[in-house]
C-alpha cells in the first residue's frame, strides 16, 4: 500500500529524526541544528515539508509537534524499536520461532532494541552453556529462570546460587520436572527448602528458554522448525530488557504450580 504519510516520514532520515527530537518538547531552531548536527540549508526544506503536511507548527523561532504530528509520533518509537531489534540481525530473527514469544511479550518485542548475541561456543565447548550466559549468572543477585530442555549441569548449578543466598526461581514444563525428579530428586528436594528458592512446574507447551537477573536478559528461541538451538543466544543488558524478562517469566508463573515438595 503506497501511503504519502509513510514516505514523509520514513523516506528521510533527517524528517524522522526532527519529529522525534520533538517529541520532547518544542525547540528552537538552533537547537535542532546542535542536537540533530545540521545545518540551517538542509533543515529548513525538511521543517517545511513537515509543515505543509500538517506534522509540525511555528511560531516564532520556536518549532513544536502539531496534533497529527503528536499522533504520528508517538506510534513512531515502538515501531523503529522494533525494526531495529529485527534489522540487528535479521537472519536471526527470520531463521527463529518468534512466535513461541507469548503475544503480550511479542508486541513488546521492540524492548529489546539493543540486544546483542552470545559468541558461539567452540567445538570442546558445544553442549555447555555459553561462557558469557554462566559469567554474568555468577554476578547475579536474584535470578529468575524458564527451562523447556534440561542440561545436565543445571540442577547443581542453581542449587548453589540457592546455597549462596540469590534469589532463585526457576520454572520447568512438566517433562522436564519429571526427568529432575527422577534422576536429581536429592538436589530438587534440597532446593526447595531454602526460602530464597521458588520452583514452579507449567503443565502448557513451553519452547523457548531463558533466564532474567538483576544484570542481564538471555533468550533463547527454538529454530522455525522447532529444533533447540544451542548455538546462539539473544543477550541483552539494558533495563527495559530486564523488565520484558520480568514480566516474561511473571506471565508463565501465573499459569504454572508452584512446588514446596516433591510429589
Amino acid at each position: 500500500m503506497n501511503s504519502p504519510l509513510l514516505e514523509l516520514i520514513f523516506l528521510s532520515e533527517k524528517r524522522k529524526d526532527l519529529l522525534l527530537f520533538l517529541k520532547d518538547g518544542p525547540k528552537t531552531i538552533s537547537e535542532i541544528k546542535e542536537n540533530l548536527n545540521v545545518g540551517l540549508v538542509a533543515i529548513l526544506p525538511q521543517l517545511k515539508k513537515l509543515r505543509e503536511n500538517s506534522l509540525i507548527s511555528k511560531t516564532g523561532d520556536i518549532y513544536s509537534l502539531a496534533p497529527l504530528g503528536i499522533a504520528v509520533v508517538g506510534k513512531m518509537k515502538p515501531m523503529m524499536d522494533v525494526l531495529t531489534v529485527f534489522g540487528s540481525k535479521y537472519e536471526y530473527w527470520a531463521n527463529h520461532a518468534v512466535e513461541s514469544i507469548p503475544d503480550p511479550l511479542r508486541e513488546r518485542i521492540g524492548e529489546l532494541a539493543n540486544c546483542t548475541f552470545s559468541e558461539p561456543p567452540d567445538r570442546t565447548r558445544l553442549f555447555e552453556p555459553h561462557k558469557e550466559f554462566v559469567e554474568n549468572l555468577m554476578k547475579s543477585k536474584k535470578i529468575s529462570g524458564i527451562a523447556s530442555v534440561f542440561h545436565p549441569l543445571y540442577p547443581s548449578l542453581f542449587l548453589t546460587f540457592a546455597k549462596k543466598g540469590v534469589n532463585i526461581s526457576i520454572l520447568v514444563t512438566c517433562p522436564i520436572y519429571e526427568r529432575i525428579k527422577e534422576e536429581y530428586g536429592p538436589e530438587l528436594s534440597e532446593f526447595l527448602k531454602f526460602e530464597n528458592a521458588n520452583f514452579y512446574v507449567c503443565s502448557k507447551k513451553i519452547e523457548l528458554a531463558y533466564a532474567v537477573t538483576d544484570r542481564f536478559l538471555s533468550l533463547t528461541l527454538p529454530f522455525s522448525d522447532g529444533t533447540y538451538d544451542h548455538i546462539e543466544d539473544v543477550l541483552c543488558f539494558e533495563p527495559q530488557a530486564i523488565r520484558w524478562g520480568e514480566d516474561l517469566f511473571a506471565y508463565y508463573r501465573k499459569i504454572s504450580d508452584k512446588l514446596t515438595e516433591i510429589h
